[in-house]
């Protein structure tokens, strides 16, 4: 499949970018693209509390193009709901949870598929999040929320690939607002058995770190490296297994190639609807501690 961009959108930019070597217009206003255009795919990349606004222009001007909007759908349950349920129902709207299909991630559910027997079931996930946005708070905030909206949800969608999360059972705030350090605690599932989830966010670091750890019955213990591409399996006291990267395709890159392979070229959902509006549930409903 080939893929060509054929405009841009920014109420900001220049009158012209350049994409592969070539010239790509780019327009202020949806309906200025629209006039001269009638794309496939309209990928949606705005700060996260544009999403859903964003969303509702792109639908109505371009209603047979298939919608790819960045993690998360919204700021808030009601616009995530409406871009998701409302818009999705008229014509095709998918997430962007390009950390769901990382390297490492593909690498660490294809061993916990092969190795299930020895494994045994998953008994607990932690996970940590963190960007160091401290030092910029008033930015990360119109940009992205705060460290729970922008990074729970890759959390949650990483965890989506090794079990069903059920139930949030508790989000507090841990820090300051310019820190947004959160703690969420969730229940799961995996099959007929219950599995615990603590997951962290944050933006109180010197630099990214982005963890994933998965424990099982035996003893084992899955570990993602989500920022240094990487990640290894511990049973029965030893390095079982490792997975690794070069520098030769940058990190967010990997993702997004490994995303648009499943999601363009090989036409599967990115996660079905159902699943994508329970994600964004867990995500957003309101805080246990306010």
């Amino acid at each position: 499949m080939k893929l060509v961009v054929r405009s841009l959108l920014d109420t900001k930019g220049s009158s012209v970018e350049t994409f592969r070597g070539c010239g790509v217009p780019v327009y202020r206003t949806v309906l200025d693209a629209g006039a001269d255009h009638d794309p496939d795919v309209v990928v949606i990349t705005t700060p996260t509390p544009a999403h859903a606004a964003v969303c509702g222009e792109v639908a109505e001007t371009f209603p047979s193009a298939r919608i790819l909007v960045e993690k998360p759908a919204a700021a808030d349950l009601a616009d995530a709901r409406r871009v998701l349920d409302e818009i999705g129902r008229r014509q095709a709207v998918e997430v962007a949870y390009h950390m769901s299909f990382s390297p490492e991630v593909t690498w660490a559910v294809e061993v916990a598929r092969v190795r299930a027997d020895s494994l045994g079931a998953p008994v607990a996930i932690e996970a940590s999040f963190s960007d160091p946005y401290k030092d910029e708070p008033e930015s990360a905030r119109l940009r992205f929320c705060n460290s729970w909206i922008d990074s729970g949800i890759n959390a949650l969608s990483v965890a989506n690939r090794f079990v069903e999360p059920v139930e949030r059972t508790s989000l507090r705030q841990l820090s300051e607002d310019s820190e947004s350090v959160f703690e969420a605690r969730l229940s799961c599932r995996k099959d007929d058995d219950a599995v615990e989830a603590l997951l962290l966010t944050s933006w109180h670091v010197t630099d990214a770190a982005k963890t994933t750890r998965i424990r099982y019955a035996s003893g084992a213990e899955l570990v993602m490296d989500h920022t240094a591409v990487a990640g290894y399996l511990v049973q029965n006291g030893a390095i079982a297994a490792v997975f690794g990267s070069d520098r030769g395709i940058p990190r967010r890159e990997r993702h997004y190639r490994a995303l648009c392979q499943w999601w363009l070229v090989e036409g599967k959902p990115i996660v079905p609807i159902q699943v994508s509006l329970r994600l964004h549930d867990l995500l957003l409903r309101p805080r246990d501690d306010v």
